[in-house]
């Protein structure tokens, strides 16, 4: 075995060219489909953590039955949990707040339009999401404000009016009341999601729970958790301890399921481009060892009419092969390692038109992010192997096929 280590070494140096190509070739996949799989990790995780953040936070706790319905009638009261403490004993909840949210007509002098009426605290809002923190235009709510709300633009834009100006509401409230009010726009939010931007109105939760007549309830308590990705197990968690008789504790990918639709659209897409690229490599590999063998038939020709076997040619041909996709994927390795970590903690910033246009989607993203996952060196180094694995049959079972007659007569 050792003297066959030894000549598959010489061996892959004697055409020092070829076999430069063929490891050059493997390690510039390595490196490509490791940095497209950073930055498009990097890239969602930032993403989502960003959409999560902006609205819906980690984990929501609604009434049983509120996420499929959205009626107020599964509506939670003040006096049915302690909820100030009832979180003090799960060390990952960072902050909690309480939204009430229902549906009503908002209308100016010229115009009305349906409206997503949200009413949150101003005191403990800012700490689970920012949807309300930052608005476009105008000021934020503040814990003393009454009568005042903020507008998506889009929705100010229909009803043609500006921070400043008046709006009227009306409501269906609770058990059927109806609710009016008039109300001072105080600010304009842009939060990215022309759906949302067309409907939100945010005020105060006094102020809602006095326009749906439900003083003492709310719909919604809204949690920011240690890791948003952790957000399934703690929903779990507390959806034990709470019973999902009265209760439904949602983690957020439950209640957006479109994000994770459009990120296995957007990871399909990747992944046809990344197959892609491994099969030029493995048509690299196959036809580099192709040509080797033929160039060297009546070399083997000559090592088997002195004793060789033809199974020990065939490994020959595999520890040469095997020799140069390990050298490589070695090469690729560190070098994709050392620029992943570089850029993880240097993103690349975002400026120009790129930055423009992220504002325009009301998000504020300081550079492209990368990600160290471990799949993002485990992935490309996997593929490349199967698919150098998988261009050794051929060259191999023709190898076996050789006689020393037949191999001698080839000119």
């Amino acid at each position: 075995m050792t003297k066959l280590l030894k000549l598959a070494w010489r061996d892959i140096w004697r055409n020092r060219r070829r076999s430069l190509l063929t490891m050059g070739a493997i390690v510039f996949a390595v490196i490509i489909i490791s940095l497209a799989n950073s930055v498009q990790y990097g890239t969602y995780d930032a993403m989502e953590e960003l959409v999560v953040r902006l609205y819906t936070s980690d984990v929501q706790i609604h009434r049983t039955g509120f996420q499929e319905e959205r009626t107020l009638s599964y509506s939670m009261e003040e006096s049915e949990q302690d909820w100030a403490a009832c979180f003090d004993d799960y060390p990952w909840v960072e902050a909690v707040s309480k939204r009430l949210t229902g549906f009503g007509l908002a209308s100016s002098d010229s115009s009305s339009a349906g409206a997503l009426i949200v009413g949150i605290d101003p005191e403990t809002e800012p700490s689970v999401s920012s949807f309300a923190n930052a608005p476009s235009e105008g000021e934020a709510l503040t814990a003393g404000d009454r009568q005042a709300v903020l507008l998506g633009a889009t929705l100010a834009k229909n009803l043609n009016v500006g921070v400043g100006d008046s709006v009227v509401v009306l409501t269906q409230g609770y058990r059927n009341v109806m609710g009016a009010d008039l109300y001072l726009i105080k600010g304009l939010v842009r939060t990215g999601s022309p759906d949302v931007d067309r409907a939100m109105m945010i005020m105060p939760l006094a102020d809602a729970q006095y326009l749906f007549s439900m003083e003492g309830r709310f719909t919604e308590v809204v949690l920011r958790t240690r890791n948003f990705r952790g957000a399934e197990s703690y929903a779990a968690a507390l959806q034990a301890d709470l019973g999902a008789d009265q209760y439904e504790v949602l983690p957020w990918r439950a209640m957006m399921p479109e994000l994770q639709q459009m990120r296995a659209l957007d990871d399909a897409g990747n992944y046809i481009f990344y197959l892609f690229l491994v099969l030029l490599i493995g048509f690299e590999i196959f036809n580099t060892t192709t040509m080797s063998m033929m160039e060297r038939v009546r070399e083997f020709g000559v090592m088997m009419s002195i004793g060789m076997k033809p199974r020990q040619i065939s490994l020959l041909v595999t520890l040469e092969l095997v020799m140069k996709v390990v050298l490589a994927l070695a090469v690729g390795f560190v070098i994709m390692f050392i620029a992943v970590m570089i850029l993880k903690d240097n993103p690349i910033p975002v400026t120009g038109e790129l930055e423009q246009f992220y504002e325009e989607w009301g998000f504020t993203v300081e550079g492209i992010e990368f990600s160290a996952r471990p799949v993002i060196f485990v992935f490309p180094m996997l593929a490349v192997a199967t698919v150098a694995l998988l261009s050794m049959i051929y060259p191999i079972l023709r190898m076996r096929r050789f006689s020393p007659v037949q191999a001698l007569r080839t000119t």
